[in-house]
């Protein structure tokens, strides 16, 4: 057989496919192989691969598997179908299009059927044939559907879609559930249960409620039931909780007389025969009816269980021992419950304004019974003549509890309840409307502090604390406790100590053990120790609670040794003479590095301090002094690490020496290096050291050239060289050769000074500029003058202005010039003169013959315009004439200057209207004569003010004077519609009250248009020409003559204006349109103009939908939307409907009709005032039931008697009576007991029944106007 599937059947799902892409079976392959013997003969691959191509899914089943897929597919298919569905609900209701939802609903199944298989889903891969005869059978199925084919099954589906949606437009314009209306039940109200009654009973408290005494509960009413009776003696038995003695209670005669005045009012009215009466108990006990007699001295039927009346239960918190708590101790509290066991207690605990409810059960006495752990109607029944169980009882309840964070605990009962379920509440302060506190027995507040920590940072074993013997040093000890400022908390510290002999081999305490404490007044506060040894924290409290000690918890106290210094010292000697010239020390020290070694120095009856850093342990030091004489070093203090300025004493810490130092000779200058003019002489201080008298030897060198000089018998110290002048220039060399003191011993010496002498004297002169020293310059710019030095910058140039100031006495100007070739910068006109010049160091010589310069200004530029036609000058500036909007115009302005120009200028723009606008403009002209185009794009005065000229030279500046052109420019008349674009609708026929079509206008009135219509079927256009307008605002009104019907478009032509300008439209401005219509037409579809609540009124349009109707009901004016030629609205209440105006979309012409329906209000009845009224008569009585009427008289009602309904028992419908009245009530008597109740009423044009099958149809009327006839019975 063929692997195809046959047509229309579904085919298996591919075996690949099912297992996944790119997978094959080896199973399969293996046992082929086996079955045949030999391997089976591989395939084609190219067109394996196309095939498997073909039959894969579009969507691949690794990204949605073919069941998934298949469920989506039905989906979509049921979706169409619910669509497909509501359009032919809409066709039945509606009377919607029919034949384009068939086209539509033959698109989209065609498109759907075809397009499945495209997927290549598996199993919904259908064959063509398949496709073909489904889209025939959907195609016919859509034509039944759409064209409103009757079906059998049709009734079926709509009453289907009913229960779903069931709502419709009402006259409000609201959507209304039309079974809503329709089945009103309020309509018909009201039920009379009459019930014949056996012997009278009495009961106590039937309902079980419990009742206690105490605090603000002064007396307990439990309620007694008469039924049926009216007592004459009543007697309850009371027994006592604590004693179980009885005591007998007899109602007195005036509790008897109230229950009798409340028996018989309860029987004028007619409401109930059962008499309650609240008797207040005041004490607590056991009670029960005893005996009760009614008026004819007969005992009472009775049923009294035991209602007990106990004392209310209560709870206070016991005293505790102190409001402070640390964090982790435990609570310690105590509640005391009191009431009837079991006893049940909410209480409250609060940690910083959180709260936590918490409640015990079940709270009752060691060894205590109670019949009130069982169920509660067994413990009613309670007639026990020991009733012990139920007296109050104390019960304490122990709460212990761990208090883990700090703040404000505060513990506070809530609610308490006995055993009989007497709640007694405690309102909390945010219940309570006064805001009272709650009594202090019910509360008990606690303070829960945070517990400190304490810790020693910066010393522990490794990095001991070091002081000085004597001294003392805070313990550095960092205290911390959560939630509290640290400044401000106190805190006691204990601490162990071990001096430092005594400490173990190990470093820990030895048998020498101190304990020492410390009351800090802050975290700041530390304690100060001395003696040297093993400190370690032992224990911290704060605010009487203990803390917890972190490590580093130890402190080693050490006092190191005094600084000391031993010296050594020895003298250094001259060379030639054999004599000590300073002293060599060698320093010793002991202590904590660094040291510092204060020492002072007596010089020669002078004394000073001096002192030296020493980073070690050694040190050597030279004591060299540069005078003779008798020296003294005494060294006075010592100071290390730990100890500051230990003193020196003995006459080791003394040193002393006779110093004459050999002779020297020194050239006292900075640099050793100077310069000097051509011919100055040159001076040079020496200082001699050694004993006088000197003799000093030096020399000069030039040129290689040496020359010797030597003075003796020199009696100071210091000393000058003064040389010849230095006539020639050149580098000359100072050199200090020997000197000799007193002692005779010539020492060579090396210093030596170099001078530079300059070779010639400086010069100054002007340059020239184009080959003369003159030069025209911009007025109020800088003119560089030129200038040519020579020698060595920077140089002091004196100038002066021959034109300014006396000629006797001028004003001469000091500039410096830093370069050669520099500028002189001048600002104003004159002769400029060399007066003398200076280089950094000498004085120079002025060229008499280029010593001047001549300086003048170039003239400035000038602007004006040019008076031609249409251009006038006044005396504010020129004026040129009045042009429209959007013509050309302009004007020339004279320029006179060095080209090229700049003109910068202002236009400002004075609308006719609004603020005024300012833009700024410039152009640059080559020539002394340009055009200025004037702004026409806006209408109104333009202002041109040229503010700046420019020209090559000069820049504008404040000297120049605004010039002023104006122009007014008229605006152009422009006419615009108000919407362009917008439709306008017309009726053949004129309307008082139609629009005409607004334009608004600008420019000087009068304004004249024309205005073009051109019909879409004409082949040239009309032109209406309005009269004069002298408003700035039009409604154009084209006469009827000129409209045809349909659409034609409408644009402003052309306008005109007061001021002789005009402007044309462009063709494609905005136009409008103007559509001419026929009015529309309605129709109601029944001829009878009485309608019922709940009944559809229904008309038929003509004309193009959608259409807007207008219509009064109960005369206020409503509109509704119709989109198709059908109008209906459900009458939801009564009132006057008529419809007074109608349009369509087409035209929008509103035309008046007169239709008027009347809707009346479904009738109906209230039987027993609308109550369910129930009445217990004895045997024989007779019961008055009243019918009330609401509608139109006359009035058919039906009712019912109906077996009294019993729990766990239905009603069963006794008889149906029917009835008519003329009048809105009648009077029914009844003796016989049952539940009487109306089940359908009608009035002369409605009806309404209550029951299925009888009103379904009762509210609508029949043709003609008269109602259908209903079938009560």
């Amino acid at each position: 057989m063929s692997g195809a599937p046959p047509i229309g059947a579904f085919p298996q799902t591919p075996v690949a496919a099912r297992r996944g892409p790119g997978r094959t079976s080896a199973s399969s392959t293996a046992n082929g192989s086996s079955k045949k013997g030999t391997s089976p003969l591989p395939v084609a691959p190219q067109q394996g691969a196309s095939r498997a191509a073909n039959t894969a899914p579009v969507i691949p089943l690794h990204i949605l598997d073919a069941p998934t897929q298949r469920l989506y597919a039905l989906g979509f298919y049921l979706a169409l179908s619910a669509w497909k569905f509501y359009d032919w609900a809409q066709v039945v209701e509606e009377n919607t299009e029919s034949f384009w939802l068939f086209l539509k609903w033959i698109a989209i199944d065609c498109a759907f059927l075809f397009g499945l298989p495209e997927l290549r889903i598996p199993w919904l891969e259908l064959s063509q044939p398949f496709v073909v005869v489904a889209f025939f059978v959907h195609a016919v199925f859509d034509f039944m559907l759409m064209f409103n084919i009757g079906f059998p099954w049709q009734t079926w589906v709509l009453g289907l879609v009913k229960v779903f949606y069931d709502r419709e437009l009402a006259i409000s314009e609201h959507n209304v559930k039309l079974s809503n209306i329709l089945y009103n039940h309020s309509l018909i109200m009201g039920r009379q249960i009459i019930n014949i009654l056996p012997e009278g009973s009495a009961v106590l408290n039937p309902e079980l409620h419990p009742f206690c005494l105490g605090g603000d509960r002064r007396t307990a009413a439990i309620p007694l039931f008469f039924n049926a009776t009216i007592p004459v003696e009543v007697e309850l038995i009371r027994t006592d909780l604590e004693t179980n003695q009885q005591e007998s209670i007899k109602l007195t005669r005036v509790q008897i007389r109230d229950i009798e005045r409340r028996a018989k009012r309860d029987t004028e009215d007619e409401a109930q025969t059962v008499v309650q009466y609240e008797y207040p108990a005041k004490k607590p006990g056991a009670y029960q009816l005893g005996r009760v007699l009614d008026e004819y001295k007969l005992e009472v039927q009775r049923h009294s269980p035991q209602t007990f009346v106990v004392p209310c239960p209560k709870a206070w918190v016991g005293p505790s021992t102190s409001s402070g708590r640390c964090v982790g101790e435990l609570s310690d509290l105590s509640l005391q419950v009191e009431g009837t066991p079991p006893l049940k207690i909410k209480y409250s605990r609060m940690i910083n304004g959180k709260d936590h409810s918490f409640h015990f059960q079940s709270l009752q006495p060691d060894g205590f019974s109670s019949p009130l752990g069982a169920l509660r109607t067994s413990v009613v029944g309670v007639d026990d003549d020991d009733i012990s169980w139920a007296r109050s009882q104390r019960v304490p309840v122990g709460l212990n509890e761990s208090m883990h964070a700090s703040g404000e605990w505060q513990y506070s009962v809530d609610e308490v309840q006995d055993g009989f379920g007497n709640i007694i509440r405690y309102e909390s302060p945010a219940d309570d409307p006064e805001g009272k506190p709650k009594p202090k027995h019910l509360v008990q507040n606690f303070v829960v502090k945070e517990r400190p920590q304490v810790r020693l940072e910066g010393c522990d074993l490794r990095n001991p604390l070091k002081v000085a013997k004597g001294k003392s040093k805070e313990l550095p000890v960092r205290f911390k406790i959560g939630g509290q400022v640290p400044d401000v908390t106190a805190h006691t510290l204990t601490w162990r100590y071990s001096p430092i002999d005594t400490l173990t081999e190990s470093g820990d305490h030895g048998d020498v053990v101190s304990i020492g404490s410390y009351n800090a007044k802050n975290a700041h506060d530390r304690p100060k120790l001395s003696a040297p040894g093993l400190y370690t924290l032992k224990s911290v409290s704060a605010s009487s609670c203990e803390g917890e000690v972190q490590e580093p918890s130890s402190c080693l106290l050490l006092n190191p040794l005094e600084p000391k210094v031993a010296l050594r010292h020895e003298e250094i000697p001259d060379t030639c003479a054999g004599n000590s010239i300073g002293l060599r020390v060698d320093m010793d020290l002991i202590g904590t590095p660094p040291f510092i070694v204060n020492y002072e120095v007596v010089s020669n009856g002078q004394r000073r301090a001096e002192r030296v850093n020493i980073p070690g342990l050694r040190y050597q030091m030279d004591l060299i002094p540069r005078i003779a004489g008798h020296h003294k070093y005494t060294f006075t203090h010592i100071s290390d690490g730990i100890y500051p300025g230990q003193k020196l004493t003995g006459p080791e810490y003394v040193l002393e020496q006779d110093v004459k130092p050999a002779a020297a000779a020194l050239i006292q200058h900075s640099t050793g290096k100077m310069g000097s003019c051509l011919g100055d002489e040159v001076t040079a201080d020496i200082l001699l050291l050694g004993d006088p008298p000197f003799t000093l030897e030096w020399e000069i060198i030039h040129d290689g050239k040496r020359r010797q000089h030597k003075v003796a018998d020199i009696e100071e110290n210091a000393y000058q060289i003064k040389t010849v002048p230095l006539t020639q220039g050149g580098e000359y060399t100072l050199g200090l050769t020997s000197v000799q003191d007193k002692r005779g011993c010539r020492n060579f010496l090396q210093d030596e000074l170099k001078i530079s002498v300059r070779r010639q004297s400086p010069r100054a002169a002007f340059g020239q500029i184009e080959g003369k020293r003159k030069i025209m310059a911009v007025e109020g710019a800088t003119a560089k003058l030129p200038l040519r030095l020579t020698g060595e910058g920077p140089w002091k140039v004196f100038y002066t202005n021959l034109n300014d100031g006396p000629a006797d006495d001028p004003k001469i100007v000091e500039r410096t010039v830093r370069s050669d070739n520099g500028f002189l910068g001048v600002k104003e006109r004159g002769v400029y003169a060399i007066t003398d010049v200076w280089d950094n160091q000498c004085h120079g010589v002025v060229d008499p013959k280029a010593s001047r310069f001549d300086v003048d200004w170039v003239p400035r530029p000038g602007l004006s315009v040019a008076l031609s036609h249409g251009v006038s000058q006044t005396d504010a500036g020129y004026v040129v004439e009045n042009v429209c909007e959007g013509d050309v115009s302009g004007f020339e302005v004279l320029l006179k200057g060095t080209p090229p120009f700049t003109v910068e200028y202002e236009v400002r723009h004075h609308p006719l209207q609004g603020s005024s606008a300012l833009s700024k403009r410039k152009f640059d002209a080559s020539l002394t004569k340009e055009s200025v185009q004037a702004d026409t794009s806006k209408a109104g005065l333009y202002t041109y003010k040229f503010t700046a000229l420019e020209d090559h030279l000069y820049t504008s500046g404040r000297k120049f004077k605004p010039l002023v052109v104006k122009q007014k420019v008229n605006r152009k008349p422009a006419a615009s519609f108000v919407k362009p674009g917008q439709t306008f609708k017309y009726c053949k026929s004129e309307q008082a009250d139609e629009d005409g079509i607004p334009v608004t206008l600008t420019g000087v009135p009068p304004f004249s248009l024309e205005v073009e219509i051109k019909h879409q079927s004409a082949a040239l256009p009309e032109i209406y020409r309005t009269p004069a307008i002298n408003a700035h605002t039009y409604e154009i009104r084209i006469p009827r003559h000129q409209l045809r019907l349909g659409t034609q478009h409408v644009r402003v032509r052309d306008v005109k204006d007061g001021s002789g300008c005009h402007s044309m439209a462009d063709l494609g401005g905005p136009t409008v349109q103007v559509q001419l219509f026929e009015a529309p037409t309605i129709y109601p579809l029944e001829t009878r103009t009485d309608y019922c609540v709940g009944e559809r009124i229904s008309y038929t349009l003509s004309g193009t939908p959608p259409f807007e109707v207008w219509y009064t009901f109960d005369g206020v004016e409503r509109k509704a939307k119709s989109p198709t030629t059908n109008f209906r609205r459900v009458a939801e209440s009564p009132g006057e409907f008529a419809i007074t105006t109608i349009s369509d979309k087409a035209s929008e012409c509103r035309a008046p009709v007169t239709i008027a329906k009347t809707i009346h209000p479904m009738p109906a009845v209230r039987i027993s005032k609308g109550r369910n009224v129930q009445v217990d008569i004895h045997e024989g009585g007779e019961v008055e039931i009243l019918f009330e009427f609401w509608g139109t008289p006359p009035f058919e009602f039906t009712y019912t008697r109906s077996t009294n309904a019993r729990k766990g028992q239905k009603s069963q419908v006794l008889e149906t009576r029917h009835d008519v009245s003329h009048e809105h009530s009648k009077i029914v008597r009844a003796s016989q007991e049952g539940t009487y109740e109306v089940v359908a009423i009608k009035d002369r044009f409605c009806a309404f029944s209550t029951q299925s099958g009888m009103g379904g149809d009762a509210g609508k009327k029949g043709e003609g106007g008269r109602q259908k006839v209903v079938k009560l019975i």
